[in-house]
């Protein structure tokens, strides 16, 4: 009798689900929700948020798991530069963040 190949915990859930999930977005998802949460309450953001402000376009948030992740983004991520290239005026990581800083901004997760 063989074994059979340990499953990964995404391929397992995904089997258990019967369907395909990505589980880094899941995550991704989810840690915006309770950031956006603590935001809401005026405590310190736990991820990061590269603020683009544009010419033409609506101005965006790339959130990212950790500020970390945000600062390194802006020397050679693949969205942050096609979206500078394209009409971006601005790009930054703000250390603290409001909601305002939010209001008016199209939240993309990468």
């Amino acid at each position: 009798m063989s074994e059979k190949p340990a499953r990964s915990f995404d391929q397992a859930l995904a089997e258990d689900l019967g369907i395909e999930i990505d589980i880094g977005l899941v995550e991704l998802k989810l840690g915006f929700a309770l950031d956006h949460q603590r935001i809401k309450r005026g405590e310190q953001h736990l991820m990061g948020y590269v603020l683009l402000d544009c010419e033409h376009h609506p101005n965006a948030a790339i959130v990212f798991a950790t500020p970390e992740e945000a600062r390194r983004s802006l020397d050679g991520h693949p969205l942050i530069e096609n979206l500078r290239e394209e009409d971006c005026i601005d790009a930054r990581v703000p250390d603290q963040l409001t909601l305002s800083d939010l209001a008016s901004r199209e939240v993309i997760l990468p």
